[in-house]
């Protein structure tokens, strides 16, 4: 086994070193006027900068890259392969939306989309017809204009989660979750999810688990050396392929049995709407309908990975925003007690009547992105860009953490301010530079209007209702860390807190509810 393992490194170093040689070859061959690539640390011989990135919080250490690069713009190489990062708006704008036809690709991605099949799911796939058509397929139920429909289930979504605070209010991030899990399900399928332990979440929440696992940069091998994808399941060393092979049937599972259910459902006429059954009955006979069915279905599995974590890591944000932040907490329920009174609960009617209960949920998504990078983008062809040279194959990044924390665009960048957003002094140019929460270019997440939709109305029945404050052990207040975790995806790290109804009124409003 020990020779084994010897020859299995050699020959990593061998290609490695080859693929290094290949790509300074190629480089010279299509930089022929000798362009300089933008500024980047100073790297090692073969490794590159693999040193200049640190294992967590790198968004942060390019952000700080940038300034003392002095640069808006900055190039890593590692192991051969480039690495381009976008540190402002400005730089963002021109190449990932000015300049989108050629740097809309994603990453090659083995493991994840070759050998487990997750080229289904709108993130991961590729720039191709595929994704053209998932895409508009998608755009057209979750436009701005088509988003007002799936209301009354986000409502009824807001509501349960109040009454659960109610009852059991130390388990909020449970009920969290639970709300997510199943607001999307029921949007997605119709289904009417209840429990935690309900069958079709806990599917989604494996297949959650499967992508959290694959997607982790270099979990790997054979998403650095792609040919290994050929090798055999029964060698030494091959039980990746194997767990792919297992991983690929529970995806699978996951989004084929709801898909199913709503096609029996609308069968034997007890389907409820969803974007799935409102998709199949658009299908018409000029369509290829297998082709059709398959989007929808994949779509389907799409909405529930990009949109589950990611919507409690927001919703829990905004928990700590208030926990940290009580004078805005306290402006937001005197706007709502102003408007609304204490005889009602808040609905959608109301949000352009809460102009600072609106600006503070943007914050929420400007103070903390759940996904500081996105995913990454590949540059599709050599490109040139104030006098750099932009090699084909390039992994893109926006920061979007270090764009959103630009104290060039946002003052007191780390300062939780809704002000930013509200009153005559306002800059126009923020509201839409808190989109680069959802990503860049045309693979900017296009749910984004039904996760601020959401979290409107999470935020807006939450501060009606409730009062979010420190929690106290033994006479001692506990104070908050404000920390993050400091992976790919970034989610406030476990705190407490006390959440009470702010009256026996809002109480009594809460568990009316229930009986509606």
């Amino acid at each position: 086994m020990g020779s084994l393992l010897s020859s299995i490194g050699s020959g990593f170093l061998l290609t490695v070193a080859l693929l290094i040689a290949y790509s300074y070859i190629q480089d010279k061959r299509r930089n022929p006027a000798g362009l300089p690539y933008p500024p980047g640390p100073k790297g090692y011989p073969v490794i590159g900068n693999l040193f200049d990135i640190p294992n967590a919080f790198i968004y942060k250490r390019f952000r700080e890259m940038s300034r003392e690069l002095n640069s808006d713009i900055i190039h890593l190489q590692v192991f051969g392969f480039h690495l381009i990062v976008c540190n402002s708006k400005g730089v963002a704008d021109d190449l990932l939306d000015k300049r989108s036809s050629i740097y809309s690709d994603r990453p090659r991605m083995p493991m994840m989309v070759e050998l487990m099949g997750f080229g289904w799911s709108l993130g991961f796939t590729p720039y191709n017809d595929w994704w053209k058509h998932s895409r508009k397929l998608f755009h057209k139920h979750f436009q701005p204009s088509a988003v007002p429909q799936f209301r009354p289930k986000k409502i009824k979504a807001a509501h349960g989660f109040l009454r659960q605070l109610i009852d059991s209010p130390a388990d909020f991030h449970e009920h969290m979750q639970l709300m997510a899990g199943s607001t999307i399900l029921d949007i997605a399928y119709g289904l009417d999810i209840r429990t935690s332990d309900d069958p079709y979440l806990k599917r989604a929440e494996e297949c959650l688990k499967i992508i959290d696992q694959a997607g982790n940069p270099g979990s790997f091998l054979v998403d650095i050396i792609p040919a290994l994808k050929y090798v055999p399941e029964w060698m030494p060393g091959a039980s990746f392929k194997r767990k792919a092979r297992e991983w690929r049937g529970v995806a699978e599972r996951f989004y084929t049995v709801p898909f199913e259910f709503v096609k029996d459902s609308m069968s034997d006429g007890t389907v409820k709407s969803s974007f799935t059954s409102l998709a199949l009955r658009d299908i018409s006979e000029k369509d290829d309908r297998k082709y059709q069915e398959e989007l929808i279905k994949c779509l389907g599995g799409t909405m529930y990975t990009a949109g589950a974590d990611t919507t409690v890591s927001i919703i829990l944000t905004f928990f700590l925003a208030m926990l940290m932040n009580p004078d805005a907490q306290t402006k937001a329920q005197q706007e709502i007690d102003r408007v609304i009174g204490a005889d009602r609960l808040p609905n959608f009617d109301d949000e352009s009547k809460l102009p600072y209960v609106s600006a503070l949920a943007k914050e929420v998504f400007r103070w903390q992105q759940v996904a500081p990078f996105a995913i990454p983008h590949r540059l599709m062809e050599d490109d040139v860009y104030n006098g750099y040279f932009l090699p084909k194959d390039s992994i893109i990044l926006g920061n979007a953490w270090g764009i959103l924390h630009d104290d060039r665009l946002f003052p007191d960048p780390f300062a939780f301010k809704p002000e930013r957003f509200v009153g005559p002094d306002a800059d126009p140019r923020l509201p839409a530079a808190v989109d680069y929460a959802f990503g860049f270019g045309r693979r900017v997440c296009p749910g984004r209007w039904m996760a601020h939709s959401f979290i409107w109305i999470v935020v807006a029945s939450v501060l009606s209702t409730f009062r979010i404050e420190k929690a106290v052990r033994n006479g001692t207040v506990i104070e908050p860390t404000g920390a993050f975790t400091p992976g790919i995806l970034a989610s406030p790290e476990k705190f407490e807190c006390t959440i009470k109804p702010r009256s026996k009124e809002a109480e009594t409003l809460i568990r009316a509810t229930g009986t509606a």
